[in-house]
C-alpha cells in the first residue's frame, strides 16, 4: 500500500521506482502511434453452422413452419440431407395447404401430386385454390384413404364425379369447403359420398341480377336430405329461400352453427327465428363480413339474364336464352362466358 504525504508526491515516486526495475525496451521495438495500431489478440472465428447436419427432428420443425409450398419449391432441395427428410417423412405431409400460392407459371398440379406421394397414404388435410381438377382428385383417391378435410376455392374444373371418387376411398371425411367452385356439383352425390360430413362451406358470390333461384334451393334440399350429421354449415351468398332453409333445420338435428351472410332471399321471420333458437351461432344475411375469409363485395352484371339451370336426376344442365337480344349465337355464348367468369371470381 502506498502511503501519501501531504504534498501528494509519494505515489508518483513509488510508480517511478517500479518502472525503473522493468527491463529496457528493445531498440528495434516501437511503441504504437495510436490505440488502433495495438495488436490485440483476437479469438479465432467460430466455425460456420453445419446447416446440412441438422438433426431430423429440428428439420421437421423448420419444414412444418415453412409449409408445403416452400418445402416443395426451395427448402426441401437445399442439400441431400434436407431432401432426404423432405421426401422420406410421411408425417410431414399429413396436412398439405397449397392455398394462396397459385402461380400460373408453375405446374401446381405436379406440386400437389408430389405432396400426395410424399404423404404415402397418410394425407389427412388438403387445401388448394384455382388449379384443382377432377383428375387431381382421382389421383388423390388412389393414394390416400384417410382424408378428413378438403378445402377448395375457385376450382371451376371440379365436379361431384371427382368428389365421389375421393369419397369411395375416404368416406370418413368430416370437413368440406367449396367456395366459388363449379356450380355443377350435386350435393346429393356429395352427401352420399361423405356420410360423416360435419362441416360444409358452400359459398358463392352475390351478384345483383335477376336469375333462376331453383338451383340453390335444390342444392339446399339435397343438403337437408343427405347430410344428417352436419354440425356447421356456411352458405355465404346463397340464393336459397326460407322453405329450403327450413328443410335443413328440420333434417339436420346436430346442427350447431349456421352462416347465412349475404343470403338476401332469406326473410327473417318469427318462424325462422324459432327454428334457429336451438343453434349456438347464427350469422344473418346482413351481418358483418369483416371476418369472412374470402372476397365479399357484391357485384352487378349488366346482362339481360343469366343461364337458367334445370335439374334432371340430380344433374343440372344450362339453357341461356338472352331474351330481346340481337346478338348472334356466338355473341350469346361470349356473353355467357363473361357472366360465368364473373360468378367464378
Amino acid at each position: 500500500q502506498v502511503s501519501q504525504s501531504n504534498n501528494g508526491y509519494s505515489g508518483y515516486y513509488y510508480c517511478a521506482r517500479r518502472l525503473s526495475t522493468l527491463p529496457p525496451l528493445s531498440p528495434h521495438r516501437r511503441l504504437p502511434e495510436s490505440p488502433s495500431q495495438i495488436d490485440m489478440a483476437s479469438p479465432s472465428p467460430s466455425p460456420s453452422p453445419d446447416w446440412a447436419g441438422l438433426p431430423d427432428d429440428a428439420l421437421l420443425t423448420v419444414f412444418e413452419r415453412l409449409g408445403a409450398p416452400e418445402v416443395l419449391m426451395g427448402a426441401g432441395v437445399v442439400c441431400r440431407n434436407w431432401l432426404r427428410v423432405a421426401t422420406g417423412e410421411p408425417d410431414l405431409w399429413r396436412r398439405v395447404d397449397l392455398s394462396d400460392c397459385f402461380d400460373p407459371t408453375i405446374d401446381m398440379v405436379a406440386m400437389a401430386c408430389a405432396a400426395v406421394d410424399r404423404a404415402d397414404g397418410r394425407l389427412e388435410h388438403f387445401a388448394a385454390d384455382c388449379f384443382v381438377t377432377d383428375a387431381l382428385l382421382f389421383y388423390m383417391a388412389k393414394r390416400t384413404n384417410g382424408l378428413k378435410s378438403l378445402r377448395l376455392v375457385n376450382c371451376m374444373k371440379v365436379s361431384h364425379k371427382g368428389l365421389v371418387a375421393l369419397g369411395k376411398r375416404s368416406p370418413h371425411l368430416e370437413e368440406l369447403e367449396l367456395t366459388t367452385c363449379s356450380i355443377y356439383i350435386s350435393m346429393k352425390a356429395v352427401g352420399q359420398a361423405f356420410p360423416q360430413l360435419k362441416r360444409l362451406r358452400l359459398n358463392n358470390r352475390w351478384v345483383n341480377v335477376e336469375c333462376e333461384e331453383q338451383f340453390d334451393n335444390h342444392r339446399a334440399l339435397d343438403i337437408a336430405s343427405n347430410m344428417p350429421e352436419l354440425r356447421h354449415l356456411q352458405l355465404f351468398a346463397n340464393r336459397l329461400r326460407n322453405s329450403a332453409l327450413a328443410a335443413i333445420l328440420d333434417n339436420c338435428p346436430h346442427l350447431e352453427s349456421l352462416d347465412l351472410r349475404q343470403c338476401f332471399n332469406i326473410h327473417i321471420d318469427a318462424e325462422l327465428r324459432a327454428k334457429c333458437a336451438r343453434l349456438r351461432d347464427v350469422r344473418l344475411p346482413k351481418d358483418s363480413t369483416n371476418d369472412y375469409d374470402h372476397e365479399a363485395y357484391i357485384e352487378t352484371l349488366e346482362l339481360n339474364s343469366l343461364p337458367l339451370l334445370f335439374a334432371h336426376d340430380g344433374v343440372f344442365t344450362q339453357q341461356y336464352p338472352f331474351h330481346g337480344s340481337d346478338h348472334s349465337d356466338e355473341d350469346d355464348q361470349e356473353d355467357l362466358d363473361v357472366a360465368l367468369g364473373h360468378l367464378a371470381l
